[in-house]
């Protein structure tokens, strides 16, 4: 999931948590630097507080193996792209796409620039408003 999908998952009152929710698996693993955006939507967006978003994203940040790292070959592979495929505020885009790719993910998500950007890197994606 990209953090557009997992906040919606995670937010009750969010106009896509249905959609959302009904694809966050039991132990999926996501991108670290997608809980990293996750922390600063529910804070920044939702006014949660810190702990109160901490505690939403503990299933993950709670468990090492439900985390995908960013590696420094991810980081190598999207700036090696970067002139390629235009890349400008999309470049956290690509490198969620980039982690998926590496770790074998399907990256879901509600952001169509996502989607796009994930398959043109190669990555599987699923976007859940087409």
């Amino acid at each position: 999931m990209d953090t557009s999908a997992l906040v919606a998952a995670l937010v009750a009152d969010h106009e896509h948590h249905g959609i959302a929710r009904s694809h966050l698996q039991a132990g999926a693993a996501l991108p670290a630097i997608v809980l990293a955006e996750t922390f600063s939507q529910l804070r920044r967006t939702f006014g949660q507080p810190a702990g109160t978003a901490a505690s939403m994203l503990k299933p993950w940040t709670g468990d090492f193996r439900r985390v995908l790292p960013t590696t420094s070959t991810a980081v190598s592979s999207v700036f090696a792209r970067a002139v390629e495929l235009e890349l400008g505020g999309s470049i956290h885009d690509a490198l969620v796409a980039q982690v998926c790719l590496e770790h074998g993910v399907a990256l879901v998500t509600l952001d169509s620039r996502q989607h796009q950007i994930a398959l043109a890197m190669g990555a599987s994606s699923r976007y859940l408003l087409a």
